[in-house]
């Protein structure tokens, strides 16, 4: 029967122990043949941590090449979300709507695109540790209808129901 390596040490470990005790010859032959266990067992070591480095190297390219994929499905779940935009902005129409089949294209709440920084009034900007402009009361006021130069409120279109 096959022995783990910590069983042997402790064997041997004990064997010496006893052995500086009662110096006996049949325990010094003890202590030989568990070194020489040992040795073989630990002559196995080295080529079993290279199995277990060459394992890893194949999962880490399996992830790899996991993250890659799921890089890639997601960038294709962006193509279709795009698609679909782009289809309603063309035709005005959208895919037949149903249970299966939830989508809907709404247009966000708008956002501010800065055509002119420097013709921004200052009653615009903020202080932060430097000086920013204050874009959510930008947008705030865009939307009221209040005009603010250097300024346009942009709305895009965007897919609601897939995530």
């Amino acid at each position: 029967m096959s022995r783990k390596l910590s069983e042997i040490t402790r064997d041997l470990i004990l064997a010496k122990n006893e052995h500086e005790i009662f110096d006996d010859a049949d325990l010094q032959a003890k202590i030989d043949e568990l070194v020489a266990e040992r040795s073989k067992k630990e002559d196995g070591i080295y080529f079993f941590y290279q199995d277990m480095d060459a394992e890893i190297d194949i999962f880490d390219k399996q992830i790899k090449k996991a993250q890659r994929y799921v890089k890639f499905l997601k960038k294709q779940q962006e193509g279709l979300k795009q698609y679909t935009v782009d289809m309603y902005a063309n035709t005005g129409e959208l895919p037949k709507h149903s249970a299966l089949n939830p989508i809907k294209v709404s247009e966000s709440g708008g956002s501010v695109f800065i055509e002119q920084e420097d013709l921004i009034p200052y009653e615009y900007w903020r202080k932060v540790e430097k000086l920013m402009i204050n874009k959510e009361r930008i947008l705030l006021e865009l939307k009221a209808g209040k005009e603010v130069p250097g300024c346009k409120l942009v709305k895009k279109s965007y897919v609601r129901g897939i995530k």
